[in-house]
């Protein structure tokens, strides 16, 4: 049970985020009220009132910081060209789909579902209305990010806050490395998950104060990520660079000592390839993700994906974890044929997308992946729309790429958001920095208006200031010389 210093912590954290606002510029306060909530709040413990969404570590940075940006943020101009026009129409239909699926979902689902000695009780009108409002809550992130974050500026801020907020968690992590997990149970008065998930290899996998050693293994994998990013822009643009290769070097140490096989793969991966892909090569890469990740369910259970080649490697590893993926694996196959009775709005909830022994009425089936989760709760309409509002800011960005510049910033954000739809086949950490990611690429991507030099080229006028802020140092040295031979030869007529 939670101890009283974790009740005020959580209800006392609106407190903490006016005085981030008070101290830090809009965009770094919300970002950091943002990952504030997620390390250093109580996990697995909440508030419950009858209609509204569990009052907890998610929905109270999330509120805290939409109040206080709808206060202190000043207006911003929404582009009009026709192409963002027809992205943003896109954009609504996904969230009309999300937030209008749970009533099909109750329409279909009324009858209450009695197998031996299980029974679920069917879905009211009630149950749409508490499904909605959690749902809003899930969403307020991607808002946030759309209409706060949408700058370049701000995705740097949120790129250096990932590699920054990382460096320092590796601290406490490490010392659970070594004593095990405790520092949770001693704070806050408990242990928010099973112990003995987080012995691995002889040694313990972290927790500190996120609900699961896997959220500690990503949330280093996307500083690595991050910290690739700042190192080769830093490069481009000719400024001091070390100080983030030796973060990107410290956070994959870390990442190893965490024993997080997964999340390992996943830097490796996509942090060499920001290290070595050019732009276009990592937005290739996040497009081949995305359409994966959109697809994966009709993948999976057309026998695409895979998995007998991922169990052989991870039993090539370790017994222990190739075990592990296969209970998963074998869960994901019954929800996944569960979910396909009901394939167009899903199960709903009260845990009728689970399975249950006829015999005793235990269930019999973990859900693991955020994937199977939706699928099995709101069909193939929840799906894509959730999916697609995580996955349209990869595919957007792409198909105007030639239009944002050479900065690698946004493109490198791309690449955080799709190692983080990588780890939600697997796991749910659909978290609120992910949709924060989403919001802020979509924002700049479809709704904001470049006025100045230091957003995108957006207006004849504004494209040789912004060309300039962007060139290396070489290459603006020599445009200065050019500027300054055509304003002596002007001189000279």
């Amino acid at each position: 049970m939670p101890n009283e210093f974790a009740y005020l912590v959580l209800l006392s954290f609106p407190l903490f985020a006016v005085v981030l606002f008070r101290l830090l510029p809009l965009q770094r306060a919300l970002i950091w009220t943002l990952l504030s909530g997620h390390l250093l709040m109580p996990s697995s413990m909440h508030i419950k009132i009858p209609m509204l969404p569990l009052i907890d570590r998610s929905l109270v940075p999330a509120l805290s910081a939409l109040v206080l940006c709808a206060l202190l943020a000043p207006r911003q101009r929404v582009t009009s060209d026709l192409e963002a026009k027809l992205g943003r129409q896109v954009v609504f239909i996904l969230l009309a789909m999300v937030l209008l699926t749970p009533f099909l979902t109750v329409l279909q689902n009324t009858e209450p579902l009695i197998d031996g000695r299980s029974y679920v009780p069917g879905l009211r009108l009630y149950d749409a209305f508490s499904m909605i409002s959690s749902i809003v809550a899930s969403m307020i992130p991607l808002w946030l990010g759309l209409r706060y974050l949408n700058t370049q500026e701000g995705h740097r801020a949120l790129l250096e806050a990932f590699v920054i907020s990382a460096v320092v968690y590796t601290f406490p992590a490490l010392l659970e490395v070594r004593i095990s997990p405790q520092l949770h149970n001693w704070i806050y008065g408990f242990f928010p998950h099973q112990f003995a998930q987080h012995i691995r290899d002889g040694g313990f996998r972290p927790v500190v104060f996120l609900n699961h050693g896997l959220m500690i293994g990503i949330y280093f994998c996307i500083g690595v990520i991050s910290a690739a990013v700042l190192y080769r822009e830093a490069r481009r643009l000719g400024t001091r660079a070390w100080t983030w290769l030796v973060a990107a070097i410290w956070l994959g140490f870390a990442l190893f000592l965490s024993k997080t096989l997964g999340a390992l793969m996943l830097a490796v991966v996509f942090g060499g390839a920001v290290f070595l892909f050019s732009r276009r090569l990592q937005v290739a890469l996040a497009v081949v993700v995305a359409a994966i990740v959109m697809f994966y369910p009709m993948l999976r259970g057309a026998g695409w994906i895979p998995v007998d080649a991922v169990y052989d490697f991870a039993l090539s590893i370790s017994e222990d974890r190739a075990a592990s993926l296969k209970f998963r694996l074998d869960n994901e196959d019954a929800l996944l044929a569960h979910a396909n009775e009901k394939p167009l709005a899903g199960w709903g909830s009260w845990g009728r997308n689970q399975l249950y022994d006829p015999e005793d009425g235990r269930m019999i089936s973990t859900t693991d992946g955020i994937w199977i989760i939706f699928i099995g709760m709101f069909g193939w309409i929840g799906y894509i729309g959730r999916f697609g509002l995580l996955t349209a800011p990869i595919l957007f960005f792409a198909l105007r790429q030639r239009q944002m510049g050479p900065s690698l910033i946004t493109s490198g954000l791309i690449m955080v958001l799709a190692a983080n739809l990588i780890d939600l086949l697997p796991n749910a950490g659909l978290v609120n920095y992910v949709w924060l990611i989403a919001g802020a690429i979509i924002g700049f991507v479809l709704w904001r208006e470049p006025d100045d030099a230091a957003d995108v080229a957006g207006s004849a006028g504004s494209m040789g200031r912004t060309r300039a802020a962007w060139l290396m140092p070489e290459e603006r040295g020599t445009s200065q010389r050019r500027q300054k031979r055509s304003e002596q030869r002007g001189a000279l007529r």
